[in-house]
């Protein structure tokens, strides 16, 4: 499994593992915490977003400056923040008191992200590069089997705050690796001024502004239903939350099981190829909700779409630093998961409107037809490997 990576790919690896784990131990039943210590719905859902809004803002800056810091130095910088943030938690009481803590902890993301692509591009090879990130994608769905299962076991037989501390804890792991990881940087004298006027030129700008809005649209789709379905199963079935982390488990597990082959599966038959067969079947998966009434067959169908997604990954993220100068791969990457972090920011905010002020699944229908938007811009994708 690790045969091809360097020494830096392995000591990413572990960080990821350990950042993965402290954020997939309190994300996915976050709006848990947030009802138990009195949200509603829409509270929930202005929480969460205003979390995603700060990551998103500072995603472009944080790729502009990739190359000026020093991705060592942004790797390390954002497991500090989180570790600070996470463990803070363990002493908020009310809603509004988590706001500003959830702020600086999605502003971790926008370090951690571009930094942790832009360094596996720069230690892979083009040829290979969709298998390289396959590998390194595991270690997120290997933390997330672990952590989520262990999640729902100490919320309901510890509560909270034990989840919290045990969270910071793990993360001191990805500060201590991430000094492991030896610093080739090779920064630009350019300034960040001149890195976005490139940016915007005529070559690359259409390309970047394809990968913005099929990102912005399909994570708009997934970050909807990831906020609902705890809400969701939680209401209409009665499920505890231990059977409520099943769903992110199984996320994780079909992830890990999915990632290496999807890799290899991209480097073969075509980055764009790979994307558009895998995300052509997630509408009809998330409008099936609808229909189901049993929570197990809901159990099955959301991991089936979160697994066609996460495949779709090593392929994109291959896909877009092949199609931009190897210069602006880290600029490009803070545009990208930009548009990632917008989805995951109004997602739940659409989400959350449907789910309040129509039926309980009308959530899903609205995902359903946004991410049948991802698939028509998805088309205009473009691989220059072809």
């Amino acid at each position: 499994m690790f045969d091809g990576l360097n020494r830096n790919l392995r000591y990413l690896f572990i960080l990821n593992f350990a950042f993965g784990f402290s954020i997939q131990l309190i994300t996915p039943l976050f709006p848990l915490f947030l009802s138990d210590i009195g949200a509603s719905a829409s509270q929930n859902a202005f929480v969460i977003s205003i979390g995603g809004l700060v990551s998103t803002i500072l995603m472009l800056p944080s790729g502009l400056l990739l190359d000026k810091i020093g991705r060592k130095i942004l790797l390390v910088g954002s497991s500090v923040v989180n570790l600070v943030s996470i463990f803070l938690f363990s002493y908020a009481s009310t809603w509004k008191q988590v706001i500003p803590l959830f702020m600086l902890y999605n502003a971790s993301w926008a370090l951690f992200i571009p930094a942790r692509m832009a360094m596996m591009t720069s230690n892979s090879d083009l040829n290979q590069r969709s298998s390289i990130f396959g590998v390194m994608n595991t270690s997120w769905p290997i933390a997330g089997v672990l952590s989520t299962l262990v999640s729902g076991y100490m919320i309901e037989s510890m509560g909270w705050k034990q989840v919290f501390i045990i969270g910071a804890a793990v993360n001191a792991i990805s500060i201590i690796t991430g000094f492991r990881i030896e610093a080739r940087d090779n920064l630009e004298s350019q300034s960040s001024e001149s890195s976005l006027k490139e940016l915007l030129s005529g070559e690359v700008l259409p390309v970047l502004f394809i990968f913005f809005v099929y990102g912005t649209l399909i994570t708009t789709a997934i970050g909807g239903v990831n906020l609902v379905v705890p809400l969701y199963l939680e209401t209409k079935f009665a499920l505890s939350a231990s059977k409520i982390a099943l769903f992110f488990t199984l996320q994780s597990f079909i992830t890990l099981l999915t990632q290496m082959p999807s890799g290899k599966l991209a480097d073969r038959y075509g980055r764009k190829k790979t994307i558009l067969t895998l995300i052509f079947f997630i509408p009809a998966l998330f409008a099936s909700w609808h229909f189901i009434k049993n929570w197990k067959v809901m159990l099955l169908l959301n991991s089936l779409a979160y697994g066609l997604w996460s495949m779709t990954w090593p392929a994109t993220l291959s896909l877009l630093s092949s199609s931009v100068p190897e210069k602006l791969v880290g600029p490009a990457f803070g545009v990208n998961t930009t548009g990632n972090r917008l989805g995951i920011t109004i997602g739940p905010i659409i989400a959350s409107y449907f789910y309040v002020n129509y039926f309980q699944t009308a959530p899903f229908i609205a995902s359903d037809i946004i991410c049948l938007l991802a698939v028509l811009f998805a088309f205009r994708l473009k691989d220059p490997m072809k």
